[in-house]
């Protein structure tokens, strides 16, 4: 059974998203933060996936995507 996530996050979200991320990750390696490493990698996987679970919870989408 595969699960498949909703594409909500269009790309210039996921650009943001990911250079959020790699600061997080950043931050979080200088700092020896573990919630810096945990907001990082979270927020690195939205970009990946192009799915928001704030947008999801609201029902928003900025994805150009169309459902069918």
């Amino acid at each position: 059974m595969k699960f498949k996530l909703p594409k909500n996050i269009d790309a210039s979200g996921r650009w943001i998203r990911g250079s959020i991320g790699i600061l997080l990750l950043t931050y979080a390696y200088a700092k020896m933060s573990w919630i810096a490493l945990i907001f990082g990698l979270f927020t690195l996987f939205e970009a990946a996936f192009s799915w928001c679970i704030v947008y999801h919870i609201l029902g928003k989408s900025s994805c150009p995507i169309k459902k069918k």
